[in-house]
């Protein structure tokens, strides 16, 4: 079996989709290095799986004189370290999940023969993926796109964030309460200030309303301490966690949840089959989680609220919808049987198959 490097990085986003791909092909007997960027969250995640990562110097694009030298600098130096570990390593594949790692990556790797594939998971493309595409032998894409020669998969996920039992065992590793339904808060990887607010917000001015229920609320690393303290003076159960490898105790656990609306976040809830109340991320101009959230949200597993910026305005948009389906078990139920029919898989299987039929083609 070949061995492949896995180059994505600048957010959970782009790793969780390599240390789930990473997985299925250690399993099929591949030899797998895994390249990040230098943000914490790359190291983390890298640092609580099985595979061994590798820093690099890429920085983000951007139109700024210093930000500008930045990225050609470290764009120039991540390829030139990119070709050293595929000659060193025997690289014969190179895999890119997105982020500003992609391209430098996937140029090193073409100047050297090595066979190109490209994961895309957002619509539209982000800036790295429709640089780095020009360097791909093969475009594979979670989503319809502007991209030229996708070929449309399902979202590769972690075996971490795939519920392994049933409900009250996963409660059970959370040390949570079984008896109680569980509300799910999460922001992703580093958490949502809006989100937080509201949340905590709904419990002080409507404690009734959360009558049978508990909180799990993964907050993110740097506001966990700030709602530990405002939870303390709301009597509603939680359990206060900054950042939650293990998700798929989580959405197992779940019987409502209310996150953002990442590409990864919304194949968790797929997989997992969690009634969930979506806040796409309100500062990105192309509002593409929402975009992400919609064919479940048509589906009828989810419900789509904005982000308002404010908690005024959060409380009356969102807010009702939360509290609303807090207590319409029947609509909860409704949701979780529309994705559990809809039979979502898991797209890892069909990336590492992917990658080996490159390097099966390029043997002649």
């Amino acid at each position: 079996m070949p061995n492949v490097l896995i180059a994505g990085g600048g957010s959970g986003g782009h790793v969780a989709p390599a240390i789930a791909t990473a997985e299925e092909l250690e399993s099929l007997g591949c030899m797998v290095l895994i390249a990040h960027s230098t943000r914490s969250i790359d190291r983390v995640m890298l640092e609580q799986s099985a595979f061994e990562g590798f820093q690099v110097p890429a920085a983000p694009a951007s139109v700024h004189p210093i930000g500008a030298i930045k990225f050609c600098f470290g764009f120039l130096q991540t390829a030139r370290l990119i070709r050293q570990v595929i000659k060193s390593n025997k690289i014969q594949c190179v895999l890119s999940t997105g982020g500003f790692v992609a391209a430098p990556a996937l140029k090193a790797a073409s100047s050297v023969g090595c066979p190109t594939i490209l994961l895309n998971i957002d619509d539209p493309p982000g800036k790295a993926n429709r640089l780095a595409v020009r360097w791909a032998d093969q475009v594979l894409s979670t989503v319809r796109c502007e991209l030229d020669r996708v070929t449309l998969i399902e979202p590769p996920l972690r075996s971490v964030v795939i519920a392994s039992s049933d409900t009250a065992g996963c409660k059970e590793r959370l040390c949570i309460d079984e008896r109680l339904l569980t509300l799910l808060v999460t922001g992703a990887s580093q958490g949502a200030r809006t989100i937080n607010d509201l949340v905590c917000k709904l419990a002080m001015q409507f404690p009734s309303n959360f009558q049978g229920w508990q909180v799990v609320h993964i907050a993110g690393p740097s506001q966990a301490a700030r709602m530990q303290e405002q939870w303390q003076s709301i009597e509603v159960p939680c359990k206060v966690i900054g950042f939650h490898h293990q998700m798929g105790d989580a959405w197992g656990a779940a019987d409502l949840a209310i996150t953002r609306g990442g590409a990864n976040t919304i194949a968790e809830i797929a997989m997992n089959n969690v009634p969930t109340v979506v806040m796409p991320y309100p500062f990105h101009k192309d509002d593409h989680q929402r975009t992400n959230a919609t064919p479940l949200a048509e589906l009828g597993g989810v419900r789509i609220a904005t982000d308002h910026k404010t908690l005024e305005e959060n409380l009356f948009d969102a807010g009702d919808i939360i509290l609303e389906l807090m207590k319409d078990h029947q609509t909860r139920f409704n949701m979780k049987q529309a994705m559990i029919s809809a039979s979502p898989q898991n797209g890892a299987s069909t990336i590492a198959d992917t990658c080996i039929s490159c390097v099966e083609a390029t043997r002649g």
